[in-house]
């Protein structure tokens, strides 16, 4: 009997950190077989659209990266180079992951506009390559902007959706998206049973929503949470640090997600801790709140802090389990945070109304408020683990329903008894 083939689209780095149990998990399982798709800067594979689309924060600097990108792309056959140098693929293939497509998706500026070109771009190659691979299902993540491409053309090409993390609530434009790729998918896993109650309230079938817990959660319990110091030359991790990552708000003004920042920066300065920077993600209003952290590095360069993009995942993860408190808006510190016990403050309204377990305090961007709450958060130290989002066992379950459970192409509204 031929193996069900499921398509998992890898598009970022929160992805593939969340997601390696059921990579893994479809790999082992006889009745599946894995094809894994990553996405790429426009900029590898178009040069005059990329110019004509992008919104970068300098051209002086982007321009001579278009050009690289794009002499790469045309002289790197089978995408070999690519592999090794892009910090996604290059992970996945050192795990032993093999990508069977890459699609050329994401414009440069972090605007709203970008956003919604990059899913237009990501539409137009996407059709291409579904009908190449003929997946049997799609299996998609969450609530990122991109995933919404991915799902609309499954959708329009017939083929069957399975939804991860569907029901939560938050904040900004990942609210919308998750939902509407409710609506959209035949298959959902849930993370918890008030996200499944969600999605049947949504009008989703309760026979084809099944709660397996998070991914991460089955990562998690595995790991050794031993940080090397050669992770960060210089840093003591055995001394408290507080851990940073500030994500824009869709949804929000400029003026929103410039305050966001700048009052955090300036709480951070009254602490003087020493404090692990991340890069925000691609979303609009990352140029406004990249420009103003680069702004305070390049001028205040502050000695109590370290700066980068992103850490491998696991090393992420012990990052964050060690810190005395993780500070900003993802929800890395909600679902990882709580199992760790890693106090957290949630700023702005990114996550508001997610599920959460006690380890986290949600706050306005007023810097006294800010201010306060990490204070709070010191003080009360560690949690006790909390396994609201699992029990580690999320990827065989996903895996094991993947091979068994058909839903009909034909969706149709469940309807439920309010009388």
């Amino acid at each position: 009997m031929a193996r069900k083939k499921i398509l998992v689209p890898i598009f970022n780095r929160a992805h593939y950190g969340r997601l390696r149990s059921v990579l893994r998990a479809v790999e082992k399982h006889p009745k599946l077989e894995l094809q894994i798709m990553v996405a790429s800067f426009a900029a590898y594979d178009y040069f005059l659209m990329n110019l004509k689309h992008s919104r970068p924060h300098s051209w002086a600097l982007a321009l001579k990266w278009y050009i690289r990108a794009r002499l790469l792309s045309l002289f790197d056959f089978g995408n070999h180079t690519l592999f090794k140098t892009d910090f996604l693929m290059s992970h996945l293939r050192a795990e032993g992951l093999n990508i069977v497509s890459r699609i050329p998706m994401f414009l440069d500026g972090g605007l709203n506009e970008t956003m919604a070109k990059s899913v237009g771009l990501g539409l137009v190659n996407l059709v291409d390559e579904l009908k190449r691979l003929k997946p049997d299902l799609v299996f998609i993540n969450a609530d990122r902007f991109e995933m919404m491409a991915v799902a609309l053309a499954s959708a329009f090409l017939n083929i069957p959706i399975a939804h991860n993390e569907g029901g939560d609530v938050s904040g900004t434009i990942d609210e919308s998206v998750r939902h509407a790729i409710t609506k959209l998918a035949h298959l959902h896993f849930t993370a918890t049973q008030k996200s499944r109650g969600r999605v049947i309230q949504m009008g989703e079938n309760p026979q084809y929503v099944f709660t397996v817990g998070s991914p991460v959660i089955d990562i998690l319990k595995q790991l050794n949470l031993t940080i090397s110091p050669d992770l960060i030359p210089g840093f003591d991790f055995e001394k408290p640090y507080l851990l940073v990552l500030l994500h824009p708000v869709a949804t929000e003004s400029k003026e929103y997600n410039a305050l966001m920042a700048v009052n955090l920066i300036k709480v951070l300065e009254e602490f003087k801790m020493p404090t692990i920077f991340l890069g925000s993600n691609i979303d609009a209003g990352s140029d406004m709140v990249g420009k103003t952290v680069r702004a305070w590095r390049a001028e205040r360069k502050p000695p109590f802090g370290f700066f980068t993009k992103h850490l491998p995942p696991d090393d992420f993860y012990r990052v964050l389990a060690k810190a005395a408190c993780a500070i900003g808006n993802s929800s890395s510190f909600i679902r990882e945070g709580a199992y760790f016990g890693t106090p957290a403050v949630i700023i702005g309204s990114r996550q508001h109304n997610r599920d959460r377990g006690r380890n986290v305090r949600e706050v306005t961007v007023a810097k006294e408020v800010i201010a306060s709450t990490i204070r709070d958060q010191l003080r009360h130290g560690r949690y006790r683990e909390d396994t609201l989002f699992g029990d580690g066992r999320a990827g065989e379950r996903i895996a094991e329903l993947l091979a068994e459970v058909n839903p009909p192409i034909q969706k149709i509204f469940y309807e439920q008894n309010t009388n």
